[in-house]
């Protein structure tokens, strides 16, 4: 007991000493109520921060449960492509140079090539999810396959090559 006063005594002392210091004193003690302040200013801009944040979210899943979904419940085309622009390619997994896509009338036009026909399964699923789109018409081909919208023409080519020869 009288060694653990000792010890905070001899703690409370140095640090009196410390701060009532002649020569250096003021400028530690004036050190330390920056500090002071300045943390406690830190502390007071996150409690800030974070009562916006969850008072945002609040008003978020308020409005989301007043009326799901996006408030333009019939989008014109290029508002239904802005749409898949950023809720599918704005995804990094999605290599968005090499698909291209259009938008008539609420469909969705996907062309370009990818690796793996999984990869055209999961995009296919992901355009289809996207508020405002009536219907994917899904071009997209495996690498080096003939392109989905080229099958007939094939066909016939090498159909007329068979009775040319």
């Amino acid at each position: 007991m009288r060694i653990r006063t000792l010890v905070v005594g001899g703690l409370v002392g140095a640090a009196i000493a410390y701060l009532y210091d002649p020569v250096s004193g003021r400028g530690r003690r004036a050190q330390l109520r920056d500090r002071g302040r300045a943390e406690s200013r830190r502390i007071r801009e996150r409690a800030d921060a974070k009562k916006r944040h969850l008072s945002n979210v609040t008003r978020g899943v308020m409005s989301e449960m007043s009326s799901p979904g996006p408030d333009d419940h019939d989008p014109d085309d290029a508002t239904i492509a802005q749409r898949i622009q950023s809720e599918v390619f704005g995804s990094a997994d999605v290599p968005k140079d090499r698909i291209a896509l259009t938008v008539v009338d609420g469909v969705a036009e996907l062309r370009g090539e990818l690796d793996a026909q999984e990869d055209i399964d999961a995009l296919f699923i992901r355009v289809s999810a996207v508020p405002g789109v009536g219907g994917v018409q899904n071009l997209l081909r495996v690498h080096g396959a003939p392109a989905p919208n080229k099958k007939d023409a094939i066909r016939a080519s090498n159909d007329a090559e068979r009775r040319a020869s």
